[in-house]
């Protein structure tokens, strides 16, 4: 039966809900926001398939990506994060009239997995949700598709594709895993009390929220928030939500530790923001988005080279320098655990939050504006 004595030692990545034969474990949200598994001792009859599929109770071994690309496609680059790869993947899927799975933004701003078997469906996938999703039945809905012989792409964290691995037990010809190089999962009840802090502050609802809006600059992305009366954007840096997770105060404790990075998800393709392009592709630095594209398996070589043309193999160290998150886990910062016990006693969530923000020196500052303005001049000049 699988019984979580310390928070680091579990993603939350529902491999032993979706195996336990008896449906004796649920998910149940934890005072910092973050979901864990919880077995009924009643119903359990001791079969041991929850543990057997827990990645962090059997990490796989890690592995090196075969090639690294630059990609960047123009039809799709303006609603993605970064190059646009994904939702050409997702549309070869499609096309075959398989199913594609990743995180969507909820009607009630909430983020979780959803099925689509169409460009439609896919395009609520598109974009980054800094916010740990909701599997559902995620992992049982795939496994059933595979089963009828159905084509099927999957995507999420590496801890949610490590998790998907271990609970399928074998390779499926007809399945592309594609996971992200992943900074960390904030919590999904820190992120429910800052949109409704939103909606507060602006006076009306929240229906949607671009968490990387690159529509200024990718480099320097904002945090834009749609109401039903307005829009509103601020630079990333000056969003509190995106500044504590970006300084790993909001992480999962398990995100520290990480048991999937690094090519432990064993995950057919990896993706990730070129943020050095213009060191290792000069001619893509654009300002509009680059995708570093890791192709760890056969299949996942083909399925890239099958939908992206104008691929530049790089190196694989120079491209990863600036996606520290794709190799190891984040430092715990020293005062996580007070933050955390202090969030649900406060009556200004905003504020609160912001007390918790390191503030960065000047030079930081002028040097990341300096570095913003020369991004929107190459871009101007190369429009």
């Amino acid at each position: 039966m699988i019984r979580i004595s310390d928070k680091k030692n579990c993603t939350g990545c529902t491999a032993c809900v979706a195996a336990c034969p008896a449906q004796c474990i649920v998910m149940r949200r934890d005072r910092q926001g973050f979901d864990y598994p919880v077995a009924n001792p009643d119903m359990c009859v001791d079969c041991g398939k929850c543990t057997a599929v827990c990645p962090v109770m059997n990490p796989m071994s890690a592995t090196e990506p075969m090639t690294a690309y630059a990609a960047k496609l123009p039809q799709y680059i303006g609603g993605s994060s970064s190059g646009g790869v994904f939702p050409a993947l997702a549309k070869e899927v499609v096309d075959e009239c398989g199913v594609v799975f990743g995180a969507v933004l909820n009607p009630d701003m909430t983020v979780g997995h959803a099925e689509a078997d169409d460009m439609a469906g896919v395009e609520a996938m598109r974009g980054s949700k800094y916010v740990q999703s909701d599997m559902y039945d995620a992992f049982s809905d795939v496994k059933s598709y595979l089963d009828e012989g159905k084509s099927v792409l999957f995507s999420g964290t590496p801890c949610q594709v490590a998790g998907l691995n271990k609970f399928l037990g074998k390779p499926y010809e007809n399945l592309l895993t594609v996971d992200l190089a992943c900074h960390g999962a904030p919590s999904p009840g820190l992120w429910e009390k800052y949109v409704a802090a939103l909606a507060r502050k602006h006076g009306s609802r929240v229906i949607g929220v671009q968490f990387r809006d690159k529509s200024q600059s990718w480099r320097r992305y904002e945090f834009t928030v749609q109401t039903t009366e307005r829009k509103v954007s601020v630079p990333c840096f000056k969003d509190v939500y995106m500044t504590l997770f970006l300084q790993d105060m909001s992480l999962r404790p398990s995100c520290y530790c990480c048991p999937a990075k690094g090519g432990k998800s064993h995950s057919d393709i990896t993706l990730a923001d070129l943020w050095n392009v213009s060191a290792v592709a000069e001619d893509m630095d654009d300002d509009r988005g680059t995708s570093l594209v890791l192709a760890n398996t056969l299949k996942g070589k083909a399925a890239v080279s099958a939908v992206c043309e104008g691929l530049v193999e790089v190196d694989v160290v120079e491209a990863i320098k600036r996606n520290a998150g794709f190799l190891e886990g984040m430092e715990v910062p020293e005062r996580r655990d007070e933050f955390f016990s202090g969030m649900h006693s406060t009556t200004n969530i905003i504020e609160y939050m912001s007390s918790y923000v390191v503030r960065k020196s000047i030079f930081m500052r002028y040097y990341q504006y300096l570095h913003t303005a020369l991004s929107k001049i190459k871009r101007r000049i190369c429009e």
